[in-house]
């Protein structure tokens, strides 16, 4: 009776199931140049001659007031009050980190684009009133890997105001 309730008590602790991902660890690095390298804030960076084309291109038809959307808004609206640029480092890799929200429905309308630090590649989130959207391009990149969820996700979480 007494072992009986030593592991309830105690409880048990049993490892992930094998194939499971640990979602990389995450530091907010202190304000650099690099943090500024495309814009000091969302608007600039989009347009940013290096970024532009991609930024279209990682979220496709949802960034354009033009056609059918998967959002409710074009993806420009949930940048509309932005904080400044920030790095990342997420694992071994750096990324600017840039998070917004519509001007009228921040709690439930947020967003954040992820560019790695030498340009190359975009992975971005848009909560929009209950819907999580994800996104990626990149060299090679055909759509959003497990590791690249786990990257999103962490900076999303690291990012959030507590």
């Amino acid at each position: 009776m007494v072992l009986l309730g030593t592991l309830i008590v105690g409880g048990c602790v049993l490892a992930p199931p094998a194939g499971t991902l640990d979602p990389p660890r995450v530091e907010v690095l202190a304000t650099d140049a690099r943090a500024v390298r495309y814009g000091a804030e969302a608007a600039q960076v989009f347009e940013h001659p290096e970024i532009r084309d991609k930024v279209r291109a990682l979220f496709g038809r949802d960034w354009s007031a033009d056609g059918a959307r998967w959002v409710s808004a074009p993806v420009p609206a949930f940048f509309s009050k932005s904080s400044p640029p920030q790095v990342l480092r997420i694992g071994e890799t750096d990324y600017i980190a840039l998070v917004g929200c519509m001007a009228a429905a921040c709690a439930t309308r947020r967003a954040l684009v992820l560019v790695s630090a030498d340009g190359e590649r975009l992975l971005a989130r848009v909560d929009d009133g209950g819907l999580t959207h994800l996104y990626a391009f990149g060299p090679g990149m055909i759509t959003l890997t497990p590791e690249d969820r786990l990257v999103v996700e962490a900076a999303w979480r690291a990012l959030q105001p507590h």
